[in-house]
């Protein structure tokens, strides 16, 4: 009961329980600890995974440095039993032999290997045709850690040249494979979920009023370039957004009155700072100043005695840029409620009319939890996180019948290999047996010739 569909589930509840009491103070505080519950959940769910792949990569670190010094010792034995056999002194270099042995039967647990003997009794190592040991030189391997879009990309490399060695088998191809076939594709699935819940809450808060108003409005993303158009990727606008337009209105405070603007958005040809130009400049809304901040904000300011508030967001740019958000962040490692409506709950939107018991934002918040989502290929947020689930279980299952079909198969090999090369205990008592029968043998004839002897030299 305390998993992440519970918790979602609890905190679209939540809003349910609002619509039916949208005055109500302390039903709003209840929303905002289940989305306090919902985010923290996220976020420690996400930091577990984060730890399962810092200890895969802590494991591959140490696995490639003992190959690397394996693959170092077993050149080393190279050149001393190609000098001992090679060499024209005729020697012969068993035990050598025996300890590289022992090296490469170690190493093949760690990585998938080919050996190639060679004339001068030294072996060539390589992986799928890439040669990591030539006669006394070994090439060497490394760990190489990069940035990615979405964390760090681990590859192994030979140490020599940076050429990618591409690994199935053995201790590292498995870590490897743990890695990007299960460990990462879990945290892309929690981050788009997240990144989804936040985009569709914030669209849907944005466009409703609770029973505080806002004069000022400062948008939760920051955008890394301003000047760039809003879908471009350099602008750092965590979602696409689309052509079309949203109302801002203007409230007079204590009349009431309601003065209502349309504002264009082209997102292919619109950067954050043509969006101030076009509120400030192109509709001139007397009262209030549009404004990008040191941070890269875009800020909504209304003069003393007017606030302001939006509806008919076609666009979803006011879910992009978190107005009015009810989740800050844009995936796992750093949503959150809003600092502002827990230090004012009072401006948790719940109507839609600007009424102060409306209760249209509340149900439409409701809604959210089965509405179909187009970029989650039109499943819900709840479907998307339940297939997540089941999927990662279908391969948990797929990995246990796997391990313990391969522990079957390695027993047998293990049965097999020691019936060819092992000692058996019962063929050693029996020959040990045999020799003791041929000793007591041995030395009772000498005990009869002994004797025999005695008596002759008697009679004599």
């Amino acid at each position: 009961d305390q998993d992440l569909s519970t918790r979602l589930s609890e905190f679209f509840n939540a809003f349910s329980e609002l619509a039916n009491s949208p005055n109500d103070h302390a039903v709003r505080s209840v929303v905002l600890q289940q989305g306090a519950s919902l985010s923290g959940h996220i976020n420690d769910l996400r930091e577990e995974y984060t730890v399962v792949r810092d200890e895969v990569d802590r494991s591959l670190g140490n696995t490639v440095q003992r190959v690397d010094g394996l693959l170092g010792e077993i050149a080393a034995l190279n050149a001393q039993i190609s000098e001992t056999e090679g060499g024209g002194g005729g020697g012969q270099a068993s035990g050598l032999h025996d300890q590289r042995d022992m090296l490469i039967n170690e190493l093949s647990q760690y990585i998938d290997v080919t050996t190639v003997h060679q004339d001068n009794g030294s072996v060539d190592i390589l992986v799928n045709s890439v040669p990591l040991v030539l006669a006394g030189e070994s090439r060497g391997i490394e760990l190489r850690t990069e940035n990615g879009a979405d964390g760090p990309e681990v590859s192994v490399r030979v140490g020599e040249d940076g050429t990618l060695l591409e690994i199935d088998n053995g201790t590292i191809g498995g870590l490897l494979r743990q890695r990007e076939e299960n460990i990462d594709p879990a945290i892309e699935a929690l981050d788009t979920f997240t990144s989804q819940l936040i985009f569709q809450v914030n669209k849907v808060h944005a466009m409703g009023q609770g029973t505080e108003g806002r004069s000022l409005i400062t948008s939760a993303q920051q955008l890394a370039d301003t000047s760039a158009n809003l879908n471009a990727d350099g602008s750092g606008l965590p979602w696409e957004v689309t052509n079309g337009t949203f109302q801002l209105h203007m409230i007079h405070a204590e009349t009431g009155e309601r003065v209502t603007y349309q504002v264009q958005v082209d997102p292919e040809n619109m950067s954050l700072e043509d969006l101030v130009d076009e509120i400030n400049v192109n509709l001139g809304i007397p009262n209030l100043n549009a404004s990008i901040n040191s941070e890269g904000r875009f800020q909504l300011e209304a003069a003393d005695g007017y606030e302001i508030a939006f509806t008919e967001d076609e666009t979803g740019l006011l879910g992009a840029l978190g107005m009015k958000a009810f989740f800050t962040g844009t995936d796992g490692s750093n949503i959150a409620v809003d600092q502002a409506l827990l230090d004012s709950p009072g401006l948790l939107a719940t109507s839609t009319d600007f009424s102060s018991g409306g209760n249209g934002a509340a149900l439409a918040m409701v809604a959210l939890q089965d509405a179909a989502i187009g970029a989650l290929g039109g499943a819900s947020l709840r479907e998307y996180w339940q297939t997540a689930v089941s999927d990662h279980a279908v391969k948990t299952g797929a990995a246990e019948t796997s391990l313990q079909s391969d522990q079957m198969v390695r027993a047998s090999l293990e049965a097999r290999n020691s019936a060819v090369s092992g000692v058996s205990l019962d063929e050693e008592a029996i020959d040990l047996m045999s020799l003791q029968r041929q000793f007591q043998a041995a030395a009772r004839y000498i005990t009869v010739i002994d004797e025999t002897m005695q008596v002759l030299l008697s009679i004599a």
